[in-house]
């Protein structure tokens, strides 16, 4: 056989057999695939993956404290009351005590000029007492009725006299587990105006009770409201007695009672 022939006939032989990469090998009801990854569709774009969500910081917590919800107390549209606040009282100050219950010993500061008059003063002279018709001891007698009612005199009664504007004092002695009434009496028509200051111990610059009503029968701690100490101890109070207006005899006794 020639060699032309034998050439053309090698290669209509493999154009029957066919050449490995020149036919697709794949069946015929596969379809192909474009874009050479299974399952995407033609002209679809492949699925893009999510990122995780990046990690939160925990929220902030307000160091401030609400004590309303809703709206703001105050802005528009609440409806929440406003509530004032309450004065703080200042340290060591004691609640105004109830109606009815004892008077407390107060911590009233005395007048300068006060202090050096009663610093000047002399002691009252005490009696022990028991005079009959004394009009000193008959007005205390009946002013003890009123002012300390249930209570019994307690050690002598002061009596001495002033003039005007002088100052006498006599020393008084409280303690814890009772209760106290101080009543000071001078006739008509002499101190017309006789007044108590009750002052406290260790220096005696305080007030523990006073009685400034302008009449010849003053009295601290009367009626519902005695003097009661909360000390368990005995303490030694100095009582100012003082001729703020009018001259003449007078006199002063203690009453207490069991609390």
């Amino acid at each position: 056989m020639p060699h032309a022939e034998r050439v053309i006939s090698l290669v209509a032989g493999l154009a029957l057999v066919g050449l490995p990469g020149c036919v697709n090998d794949k069946p015929a009801d596969q379809p192909t695939s474009l874009s050479g990854q299974d399952g995407v569709q033609p002209n679809q774009e492949p699925p893009q993956e999510t990122p995780p969500p990046a990690p939160q910081a925990p929220p902030r917590q307000s160091t401030r404290q609400l004590s309303l919800s809703g709206p703001q107390a105050g802005s528009p549209g609440s409806s929440a009351p406003i509530v004032a606040a309450q004065p703080s009282s200042p340290q060591g100050a004691s609640p105004p005590a109830p109606a009815g219950a004892p008077s407390p010993l107060p911590d009233i500061p005395v007048d300068p000029g006060l202090l050096r008059q009663i610093g000047s003063a002399s002691l009252a002279v005490l009696s022990p007492g028991g005079v009959a018709g004394d009009p000193i001891e008959g007005g205390i007698k009946a002013a003890s009725a009123r002012y300390a009612p249930n209570m019994q005199p307690e050690g002598q009664m002061a009596k001495d006299s002033m003039q005007e504007n002088a100052h006498k004092e006599m020393l008084v002695t409280l303690t814890g587990g009772k209760c106290y009434t101080i009543i000071g009496f001078s006739p008509a028509g002499q101190i017309r105006n006789l007044d108590l200051h009750l002052l406290s111990p260790p220096f005696y610059n305080v007030q523990a009770g006073q009685d400034d009503t302008v009449d010849g029968t003053p009295a601290i701690g009367k009626g519902a409201n005695p003097i009661c100490p909360l000390t368990p101890f005995l303490l030694q109070y100095k009582l100012d007695i003082h001729a703020q207006k009018g001259s003449g005899p007078f006199g002063v006794q203690v009453f207490s009672r069991i609390k």
